[in-house]
């Protein structure tokens, strides 16, 4: 990665540089992230926690808790609402910003694709996508 990926919200409130090459792309179809994103899936871009850096504006945060008490926060533009980020408690050295969120979305290249038994019947990815029914021991996304 010869530059930093620079992103932001939907209003310019908010604005983000990460400085250095994502580690995994991929798309969620849980219910959730389809309300999140008012699609199908929702596309998302990790990284290393110490390569993003938020240059302006504060997040709000929604939190969700997972069966197994293991909190899921939704970061987003107080101002515009915009979804920019996801952290996990149970990978706190990683971030998630929103697909997207990204100033050039050419960048994205999801490898993968979660939670596949709620996706919508009429979906069709690309093969080269690989897919998974829920979450898998041991994926970092």
């Amino acid at each position: 990665m010869n530059e930093d990926i620079t992103g932001g919200c939907l209003c310019g409130a908010v604005r983000y540089r990460c400085t250095r090459a994502p580690i995994s792309m991929g798309l969620c179809q849980c219910e959730r992230c389809q309300r999140q994103s008012g699609s199908a899936f929702l596309i998302a871009t990790v990284f290393a926690r110490d390569a993003v850096h938020f240059e302006s504006g504060e997040l709000k945060i929604y939190a969700a808790y997972g069966a197994d008490g293991a909190g899921l926060y939704r970061h987003f533009c107080p101002e515009c609402g915009a979804a920019i980020m996801i952290t996990l408690e149970r990978y706190p050295d990683i971030r998630s910003l929103m697909g997207g969120s990204l100033d050039d979305k050419s960048l994205l290249r999801p490898t993968f694709s979660l939670w596949c038994d709620s996706a919508q019947p009429w979906l069709r990815l690309p093969p080269e996508i690989e897919l998974f029914a829920g979450y898998p021991d041991g994926l970092i996304a």
